[in-house]
């Protein structure tokens, strides 16, 4: 066989490994203290990136540690994953559907299964085999 000819299991090969960039982008108002945690990441930067293999979960919880009732809080800006917008456009899903977070229970938007079999779902795509 020549050196140069892929054979059918090398060209249908999918690379799993760090498949998924995941951005987060958000802002805190007023005087609060946030504990977010995107997976098993502690995010302390208001934009972050980060790489997640393709058939793993994606986790996203907010714990407000401390902050101002009614003048502060953090605002989910800008979730994507390879570039498809999750939030704000399925806040809904979240287990308070909203972006701006200013009370003491854990906000968290759960991925749980592989994220392009969840986002053909919710987008009405129907599934992937």
């Amino acid at each position: 066989m020549y050196q140069d000819i892929k054979t059918f299991s090398d060209i249908t090969a999918i690379e799993t490994v760090h498949a998924l960039t995941v951005e987060l982008e958000y802002k805190i108002h007023g005087h609060c203290l946030a504990y977010v945690m995107l997976n098993d990441y502690r995010i302390v930067h208001t934009n972050a990136k980060i790489s997640v293999n393709l058939f793993d979960p994606i986790t996203l919880r907010i714990n407000l540690l401390e902050f101002e009732e009614g003048s502060s809080g953090v605002e989910i800006l800008k979730l994507t994953v390879n570039g498809l917008e999750v939030l704000p456009k399925y806040q809904h899903l979240a287990n308070r559907s909203t972006n701006y977070i200013d009370f003491y229970d854990q906000w968290v938007l759960e991925i749980p299964s592989p994220f392009y079999v969840w986002y053909h779902q919710i987008s009405g795509q129907g599934w992937i085999a």
